[in-house]
């Protein structure tokens, strides 16, 4: 318990990943949520990758366009009353900013997702349709 509410500050993303993703399922196991992982599926004009286009996603540098793009994740996993950090200016006029901090308090899955039982851990099969986030403060 002593340990359950410290922060991470650390320079290096594969520490952060790592750390976040121990957190967030000791928090859904310590709370019984349910784990919604969602995985990325890269397309061209909406049909998928040939091989070789995916080999070109993958093997680009960090210094060409991924940095200017802010390439997302391949997996993010979601829970109920995960934290999250806003990373772009939403809505400067509301505080939704960057910086802005958060908690999830709804997760809306895509309409034609199958149902999703009683497992701990689903492996969504599209993304979700939007995540209800109750900020840390706000201006509205």
């Amino acid at each position: 318990e002593l340990w359950s509410h410290v922060s991470l500050v650390t320079p290096r993303h594969a520490v952060r990943k790592l750390w976040n993703e121990a957190a967030t399922r000791q928090k859904c196991s310590d709370e019984s949520e349910r784990l919604y992982v969602c995985t990325a599926e890269d397309t061209i004009a909406g049909r998928e990758l040939t091989w070789p286009e995916r080999y070109a996603v993958a093997g680009r540098g960090k210094n060409e366009r991924r940095r200017k793009n802010k390439d997302l994740p391949w997996k993010i996993e979601l829970a109920m009353g995960m934290r999250i950090l806003v990373t772009d200016n939403v809505e400067t006029d509301l505080d939704v900013t960057n910086g802005a901090r958060g908690t999830i308090v709804g997760i809306v899955l895509h309409p034609e997702e199958p149902p999703v039982g009683n497992a701990a851990v689903v492996n969504l099969r599209y993304i979700p349709s939007y995540l209800l986030v109750r900020l840390d403060r706000t201006r509205a």
